[in-house]
């Protein structure tokens, strides 16, 4: 199926249209069986995937989704069925006055269906022990206020660990020995859901508004752990690729020394090190999943 231009057809907006997750939902709606009208928010309607999505019918509009922005934003909500929303993830404060503004603008604008990317709240997660993840906290924030607002249908599709980290940021570094390592804080056991990021978490978004009844999602690919991940990259590469758990204040400095400001930093290592600590069931994560057909 194609983006259609039909007017009986829902429209959906996607905000970070080119982004990782938006640019996902984009290619898994524009692939559905069922025909959409798609508007996707760029800041950049020159850049290459912003200029491929516009010639497959999707309607690029240029507006930065900033808080002193909301009347275009609401602008460009005006008409749509569903908004998917996505933040700046590591703009402490920021992220949290966007992702309120995105929400006040989806209701002003009469949107039926929000569809957004949240996180869980760690502190909630480990009864008040790491109560300094950031952007977890934020984004738990932006869910309950968008719940609170009296937009008929909230969706929450928390995102797994990028598994296109692994070509980049989190790319195993090579060794002294010859060997290639892969560096975290967690221990080697421990268990980490995985998604595909451009190729299925669109399809969990797709999921949520094509047989709607859940408001919580957990979007993942696969479980591994840490050793059970340097063992695939083993396999794909052809290299020896190995775990190596840092020290938590390597960790931090590691991040910071990528341009991650400090506080961010810190919440991030709250984040992983809470992970381990208070890990999901797979009861848990079954009852969340509602996975689509991969």
């Amino acid at each position: 199926m194609t983006v259609t231009q039909d007017p009986s057809a829902p429209l959906v907006v996607v905000v970070g249209a080119t982004g990782a997750q938006g640019s996902s939902v984009i290619k898994a709606l524009s692939e559905s069986n069922k025909p959409y009208r798609l508007r996707g928010f760029t800041r950049d309607p020159t850049k290459p995937i912003a200029k491929e999505m516009a010639a497959k019918g999707v309607e690029m509009v240029v507006v930065e989704p900033k808080p002193e922005n909301k009347d275009l934003v609401t602008k460009a909500f005006e008409g749509a069925d569903t908004v998917f929303a996505v933040t700046v993830l590591w703009m402490q404060g920021l992220q949290l006055a966007e992702g309120k503004m995105l929400v006040d603008a989806a209701k002003a604008a009469n949107v039926k269906q929000f569809i957004w990317s949240g996180q869980e709240s760690m502190a909630e997660r480990s009864g008040g022990k790491y109560k300094n993840c950031n952007v977890s906290e934020e984004k738990n924030e932006i869910t309950k206020y968008a719940r609170a607002s009296g937009i008929p249908i909230v969706v929450n599709v928390i995102i797994a660990m990028f598994m296109e980290n692994f070509k980049n940021v989190a790319a195993p570094k090579k060794q002294a020995d010859g060997s290639y390592a892969v560096f975290c804080v967690n221990p080697p056991e421990t268990l980490v859901q995985l998604i595909y990021t451009s190729r299925d978490y669109g399809l969990y978004v797709q999921r949520a508004i094509e047989a709607p009844g859940k408001h919580e999602m957990y979007a993942y690919t696969e479980m591994l752990s840490w050793e059970e991940m340097c063992k695939q990259l083993s396999e794909v590469t052809g290299k020896n690729v190995v775990y190596v758990r840092m020290p938590d204040e390597a960790f931090v400095a590691a991040l910071t020394g990528l341009g991650l400001p400090e506080p961010a930093a810190s919440g991030l290592l709250e984040g992983y090190v809470g992970y381990a600590e208070f890990p999901h069931s797979k009861s848990f994560l079954a009852a969340l999943l509602d996975r689509p057909c991969f």
